[in-house]
Parts: structure tokens; sequence; C-alpha cells
């Protein structure tokens, strides 16, 4: 009766059904790569893999809601990127790929997103997981494209979803309230200083154009919301005002935020 129960709710069986292991294949570009004068990352980054901070991922179902997460999917075991310092060939100038083993059983379902932590010191830029052979599917693509900050920069897991899109009526419940939590994360709350690792979509005025604390000469006009200048928008930074109200000047390679 309880192995009965369990499925109905769908938990974990304590006994797998035909476990097995789902290969993964992960291409990345790592920051010291793409930086050339960042090479301190490489040997930090190094270091937090011998201390056993690594980057995992973990699989979620499309198909099996969890009533312990709110129905959302059902999270998988934490699989880890392998010999991270191992020189890559055969691949694009700058990208790494990695595989990766997952835990699978029956009662999983079919994956449709996964959770990454980076535990390491800096950022690599993610570009696709491709998983093979799952059951019912044969291969599962996520196309990334997005800087993965360590994890303690973010105040939620980075998640991304498959490329397999639904109708908003027919978003698997597994993956429904996930999505609206991943939208609430990009439409920020309106407040505080924007950094470089946000991915929110915010939008201000045109009020830092100018230098008011050098003089009245460097004071600018505020660009959008009046009458007279009702466009244009830019990103939010959340950055304090000057001491004569206007908000500081925003340097030309700052970028408001990543995706």
């Amino acid at each position: 009766m309880r192995d009965l129960l369990n499925c109905l709710l769908g938990r974990r069986r304590a006994r797998p059904l035909k476990g097995s292991t789902m290969k993964g294949s992960v291409v990345l570009q790592k920051k010291n790569v793409l930086d050339f004068n960042d090479f301190h990352v490489s040997f930090l980054d190094s270091l937090h893999e011998f201390l056993g901070k690594r980057v995992s991922l973990h699989l979620v179902s499309a198909t099996h809601a969890d009533p312990e997460r709110g129905l959302k999917g059902k999270l998988g075991k934490a699989a880890y990127l392998e010999e991270w310092g191992k020189k890559q060939v055969g691949l694009a100038v700058g990208e790494a790929q990695f595989t990766v083993d997952f835990e699978w059983d029956e009662s999983f379902g079919t994956p449709g997103a996964f959770v990454i932590r980076n535990e390491h010191h800096g950022q690599f830029y993610l570009k696709s997981l491709t998983l093979h052979h799952v059951p019912g599917k044969g291969r599962v693509h996520f196309v990334c494209n997005s800087w993965v900050y360590p994890s303690k920069k973010y105040t939620s897991d980075r998640i991304f979803f498959s490329n397999e899109s639904y109708l908003p009526g027919e978003t698997p419940l597994a993956l429904k309230n996930l999505r609206e939590e991943e939208l609430l994360n990009l439409r920020g709350n309106g407040v505080g200083e924007l950094k470089e690792w946000d991915r929110v979509y915010d939008y201000a005025y045109y009020n830092d154009l100018g230098k008011p604390d050098d003089g009245p000469d460097l004071v600018r006009p505020v660009l959008g919301g009046s009458v007279e200048f009702p466009y244009p928008r830019r990103g939010r930074t959340g950055r304090p005002p000057t001491k004569t109200g206007e908000i500081r000047p925003l340097p030309l390679i700052y970028c408001a935020w990543k995706l």
C-alpha cells in the first residue's frame, strides 16, 4: 500500500525501477579563455575543484511533479562536470566539452529542465547541454548561451529549459510553476542596484547623461517619461543619485545586465 501511495503521489521509490545512467554533453567557454588578462581565475577554479567546490547539474522532470516541491518537477541527483582542467581538443576555439553522467530511473520521467550550480571562483559562458538516449525522446537539447556566475551571487538557482515549446495551456504541470518563477526573477522588483550578474529586464529613463556635480554646464535633461521627451528607455541600474539629485553618469563600457 505504501508503494502504491508513493507512486500515485510521484514520490521517489526506495528501489528505483530499471535504474540506469543518462549521458549528457555540456559545452561552455571558460572566462580565462575569453579574457586573456584573467589567468588567476583558472588557478582559483582549479583550487576550488581540488577542495570539492565544483559545477553541479540537477535534471528536472517535465512529466512527474513532486508534491514536496510544490508540484514542481522532480529534482534529480547532482551530476558533476569532470576533469575541469583537462585540455580540450577538436572543438571550436575557446570551447570546452564535458561529459556528464546523470542517474535516471523510470520514476523520474522525461527531463524538461536542469538546474546548474557553480561553486567555482569565476563565471563561465554556458552554451548548451545535450542529453543522449532519453527514453521515449531520444535526444533532448538545451540551448543556454548565458553567463553562469558563482552560486553565491544569486538569490535563486539558475535553471534552463529544454528547446521543446508549449502553448500556455499545454505546459506540463511539473514545469509551469518553474517557468512562472523564472519570469518573476527576470522582471525583478524595481529596487536596489543591479550588478553584472543580475538577469533583470527592468527599464528606466535616461537620467544619467550629465555630470551635475561638476557644474551647471554639465546638467542634461532627462530623456523619457515627459511630454517633451517621452522616449527612449534604458536598462535600469539602480545606482544612487548624485549630490545634486541626478543619477550618476553611466560609463559607456558598462552593461546594466548580462543574460
